[in-house]
Parts: C-alpha cells; structure tokens; sequence
C-alpha cells in the first residue's frame, strides 16, 4: 500500500487541487490517503510517507500554512533529499522559497529553495495558460498543459531545478520562460486545479514512480481531452 499525504484540503483546495489526489487514488486500489488538517501532527513528521501533495490557498492562509510546516522544515529538506515525490501546485510554490513580500512586509518562508515571491495585490489577477515540456528520469519528452490565477510571481534563477521549459505562456515571471521546481523528485508549479486529470501522461509517470500499475481510470477519455485540450491551446495561442 502507497500512502499519499494530502497537506490541508480544509485551505488548499480552492481551485480543485484535492480532486489530483482523489483521481490518483481512483486509478489505483494500492494507494491510501491521509488527509491531514491544520489541527494534526502532519504524517510525514514521524513516519514516512510516498507521497505529500499541497495544493493553493488563499493568500491569507499563506503565512498560517508557513507557520504550520516551518517546525519541520529539516524534516521536509530530509525527505526531499532521499528522494520522497512531493507535488507542489499554485502558489503553494511559493511556501519552499525564501520569503513572500507583500507591500511593506517580508514573510519568511520555509526556506527550502533559493527564490523569493512577490504579490502584488494591487493589480489585476494574472489569468494565463501555458504549454511545457521536460525530459523525466525515462528519457521521455513530456508536454505538461496548465493554467494559472494568480497575484504573485517567483524571482531567483531557476535554471538548475527549473521543472519545465515553456513554449506557449509565461514562467515563474513574466520575464522568464523557466516554469517551476523539479530537483529529485519534487515537482512544482505555478499551475492551478486538479493538475494530474489535465496531464494524464504525467499523472501515469508518477504512478510508476510509485511503483504503481499506470493504468488510469476512464484512461482513453482523459487522453483524448489532453490531447483536444493541447491542440485547442496552439491553436488559439501558439
């Protein structure tokens, strides 16, 4: 049995994050889900776990979510170190970096990556999509669709732990096309939602990673909607 840790659904689910857990779970019989709320002792802590996921909140949670995790913060770089797959989407990328700055204030974050984040609140919501490729440990090209929501952006260089190069969009910033942190098997992205249903092929990979059959429920249906999905996304973007 592969157990996935899903980090705060009660604040982290607001664009459908949790629903990439619920689908994995569907796919396989093997997995068992912890659904750990901001009242509990995360699993990861004293034991381990196959997989952790936290997907985006509220910016308002942001700094409680921090405040949560950062008295493990040595325990998440240990598991990131040996290897544990993490799945980081929406801008609870933003909890590895450095810090958060809103306006006047610098929120200290965990740390974990060397980049900061900058909201700015007193804009309009950046609302884009984008089309990424990167070459996973099979040696096998991966084209990953997603769509963001967002007040803030990354800063810092990202070409060594980058996890996508992007052809049609933006990446960290407007000012890059370097989208995202891939170092061992932590993965990370600024993308929103229920991220593995929109990437079938990436939701097989981490099935294997798992040590899993990557067979995926309504398989041939998921498929066909990625497909339609990044046609539609050249098409009217590329």
């Amino acid at each position: 049995m592969k157990n996935i840790e899903l980090l705060y659904p009660e604040y982290c689910n607001i664009y459908g994050e949790s629903y990439s857990i619920e689908y994995l779970s569907r796919c396989s019989s093997d997995i068992n889900v912890i659904r750990t709320n901001n009242r509990e002792t995360p699993a990861f802590v004293d034991r381990d776990v196959d997989m952790i996921y936290l997907g985006c909140s509220p910016e308002r949670k942001q700094e409680h979510i921090i405040s949560l995790l950062m008295p493990y913060k040595d325990r998440i770089r240990e598991l990131i170190d040996k290897g544990t797959l993490f799945l980081i989407t929406g801008n609870a990328i933003e909890i590895f970096g450095e810090s958060i700055t809103d306006g006047d204030r610098v929120i200290p974050a965990l740390g974990i990556f060397d980049f900061t984040a900058t909201r700015y609140m007193n804009r309009e919501r950046h609302n884009s999509q984008y089309i990424g490729t990167f070459v996973n440990d099979e040696g096998e090209e991966m084209t990953m669709l997603g769509h963001r929501s967002q007040f803030s952006f990354a800063y810092g260089d990202f070409s060594h732990k980058k996890w996508l190069d992007i052809s049609i969009g933006i990446g960290m910033n407007p000012d890059t096309k370097d989208e995202g942190i891939h170092y061992n098997n932590f993965f990370a992205t600024y993308s929103l939602g229920p991220c593995l249903i929109m990437n079938p092929p990436f939701a097989k990979y981490l099935l294997r990673k798992l040590g899993l059959d990557d067979t995926l429920l309504f398989e041939k249906e998921a498929m066909e909607a990625y497909e339609y999905r990044k046609a539609e996304l050249i098409r009217t973007l590329g």
